[in-house]
């Protein structure tokens, strides 16, 4: 079950999500173009580090109002990563759902929804 969302006036946010991303450097591309979906709320944070890593990494969290918002998110990692230099893996976590997408996975349209369902499960 989701943790519940803390309020934003008198719209609650019910999907919350992490993003991480492979390649450290394009942490920066990422947040910068998801910041410009409508509606979607994203920030940067460090992430603490595994046991078995030195330094930690940094992760986006995805505040979104409706599935609709998720699929458009999911809809825009096609066009990042073919954007990228290096092979770069986009992994969204919601609880303990998720869903990585890289090179040789990049969904069609007909795909979004099908990933968006995962995310959300039965909600």
């Amino acid at each position: 079950m989701p943790e519940p969302l803390p309020d934003q006036g008198a719209a609650r946010v019910p999907y919350a999500c992490t993003v991480t991303v492979s390649e450290l450097a394009d942490v920066g591309p990422l947040f910068r173009r998801l910041t410009t979906i409508p509606e979607a709320t994203v920030t940067r944070q460090h992430a603490r580090p595994e046991d078995d890593e030195l330094g930690g990494a940094e992760v986006l969290q995805l505040l979104v109002p409706s599935a609709a918002v998720l699929s458009l998110v999911i809809r825009t990692l096609p066009a990042f990563i073919r954007s990228r230099r290096s092979s770069v893996t986009v992994t969204i976590t919601r609880g303990d759902r998720s869903v990585t997408v890289d090179g040789t996975n990049l969904p069609d349209p007909e795909e979004v929804l099908e990933i968006t369902q995962r995310l959300i499960g039965d909600d």
